[in-house]
């Protein structure tokens, strides 16, 4: 801990300094080394490493805090004879400082059909595994987070007392319940859609299953229409954008919560209004950072769903955000070939 002095605890000077963060803007449209297409989602590592999902070019683009590429890699897959790549839609980082991108692959080029997959990589762009995914929509969000309620334990185990008892008296027994660790958990958003008597319908839902691909819960069905990006705060709440019905859906998860779902934000261009948003993340304080597309801004919201302050007011063609220790990672996609990526220094 420094003091006043700029001297840690063992008397020596504290040469670390925070880095000064300044706005700048980069990338447009192509397929270079400096260009994306299409960069729909973006991750902040624990180390303010900044990863792009690239999708329409089918990479992970790494940049350091001035907007400068260190690194990419393709998003591939093994296959039986080479490796596939596929569109990544969505990036996020877990506790062990692995990436989980949740994408679309290509499956018969000939009739167009696409699978959704979630796939984990090194940040180095090393292929961990694959976990296959239903397609019954578009898989256009993804987060981590520790299991909330661990589950049912097993028998108690039993413990014997370390005293010693006579033979005659019967030997006492100290009953431990064993509770298995928390296993991590991955959580996407699953637009889905159908055709009812020429009528769309709407079964959009989120997902949460454990890394090896089993279902832990799906919320959000009777609530969400086109849920589009997600957050997860420390207690395990959710947080989903919903760019259909303008507001951001919080499915709580805490254990002394007695009311499991609210949202905020409804349809407008006043504060705390939204139009269709789509990326979120937290900061560390648990505000609430949405990306309001259709207003060209991005918005911050306290952990209840009040209005704080705008931080970008004139933005176009906005899509996904991310935050760092002192800054703000922002991409557009656009159809006039915006195709960027904004760095914006963020006091929280």
């Amino acid at each position: 801990m420094a003091d006043k002095r700029g001297k840690n605890s063992d008397g020596k000077k504290n040469t670390e300094k925070e880095e000064t963060i300044e706005m700048v803007r980069f990338g447009g449209r192509g397929s270079r080394k400096t260009e994306f297409r299409r960069p729909t989602g973006v991750a902040v590592s624990q180390a303010s490493e900044i990863f792009i999902a690239d999708c329409s070019n089918e990479r992970i683009m790494v940049c350091d805090t001035r907007g400068k590429v260190v690194r990419m890699f393709n998003t591939a897959v093994k296959g039986i004879f080479k490796a596939k790549l596929f569109k990544p839609h969505d990036v996020t980082v877990d506790k062990d400082g692995n990436l989980w991108v949740v994408g679309t692959i290509i499956v018969n080029e000939k009739k167009l059909l696409y699978d959704n997959l979630l796939v984990q990589f090194s940040t180095e762009g090393r292929f961990l595994t694959k976990l296959d995914l239903p397609l019954t929509g578009v898989t256009s969000g993804v987060a981590v987070r520790p299991c909330i309620f661990p589950p049912d334990p097993p028998a108690p185990k039993a413990t014997s007392s370390s005293k010693k008892k006579s033979s005659t008296s019967e030997e006492k027994e100290e009953k431990v319940a064993v509770y298995p660790a928390n296993p991590l958990e991955i959580v996407f958003t699953d637009q889905r859609s159908r055709m009812v008597e020429r009528k769309g319908y709407s079964e959009s839902c989120v997902n949460v299953i454990t890394p090896d691909g089993e279902p832990v819960k799906v919320v959000g069905p009777r609530n969400t229409r086109k849920p589009t990006g997600v957050a997860v705060n420390q207690k395990g709440d959710l947080y989903v954008t919903d760019s259909w019905l303008h507001c951001v859906h919080v499915f709580m998860e805490g254990r002394e919560v007695t009311k499991k779902y609210k949202k905020f934000g409804r349809f407008g261009s006043g504060d705390g209004q939204l139009d269709s948003p789509h990326g979120i993340c937290l900061d560390l304080k648990g505000n609430v950072i949405v990306v309001d597309r259709g207003n060209w801004r991005v918005s911050v919201f306290d952990s209840e769903g009040k209005f704080v302050r705008h931080i970008m007011t004139d933005m176009p063609d906005l899509c996904a955000v991310a935050a760092g220790p002192n800054f703000l990672v922002v991409t557009c996609v656009g159809h006039c070939g915006t195709d960027t990526a904004t760095i914006i220094p963020y006091s929280q």
